[in-house]
């Protein structure tokens, strides 16, 4: 009987609701393949999220620079600290120093190798692909130098500075190329 009685009715039933629209999903994010897009005018937050990604790793090579400097002027002042994340380069040319005259010399080649760190970061934050190439290059032979006199920790933060470059490096790559 009852049956019968729902079949008659010609209206919908008061307990069925129209098709909702689905929500969108928060996980869900859209297939975009990186390259084409940016070329092809990506969004700008998409933009403004890689540039500021190669800011960073570029800014890594500042970090360097600064804080081997300062281990540079700590060693010469006869302090027996220094950071971590600094240039073992430059502190192997110190202790080369130390055992001769050549303090002037070792000075300047330290000198100089925290300028070039510096050129590279500079260059990097521009977005030059090569600076981030050359510059983790020679970032990774220093961290050999660590791994020689088997300085893990010193190994470990040159990992992870190589690591952070690397990301801003991959940035720049889905990035349009610079002209200059």
């Amino acid at each position: 009987m009852e049956v019968e009685a729902n079949r008659r009715r010609t209206g919908p039933s008061p307990f069925s609701r129209p098709p909702q629209p689905r929500a969108a999903s928060t996980f869900a994010r859209p297939v975009v393949a990186p390259r084409e897009s940016l070329h092809a005018g990506a969004t700008g937050e998409e933009r403004k999220t890689l540039e500021r990604r190669r800011r960073n790793g570029g800014q890594w090579f500042y970090w360097i620079a600064a804080l081997s400097l300062i281990n540079a002027v700590l060693a010469f002042a006869g302090q027996e600290w220094r950071f971590i994340l600094g240039l073992g380069a430059t502190q192997l040319v110190h202790e080369m120093a130390k055992s001769g005259s050549a303090g002037t010399k070792a000075g300047l080649v330290g000198v100089a190798l925290i300028v070039v760190f510096a050129v590279m970061g500079q260059r990097a934050v521009q977005g030059h692909r090569w600076a981030f190439l050359l510059g983790m290059v020679l970032f990774a032979l220093d961290g050999a130098l660590f791994v020689l006199i088997q300085d893990w920790v010193g190994v470990g933060f040159h990992a992870f500075a190589l690591l952070m470059i690397g990301r801003g490096y991959a940035a720049a790559r889905q990035l349009p190329p610079l002209d200059a």
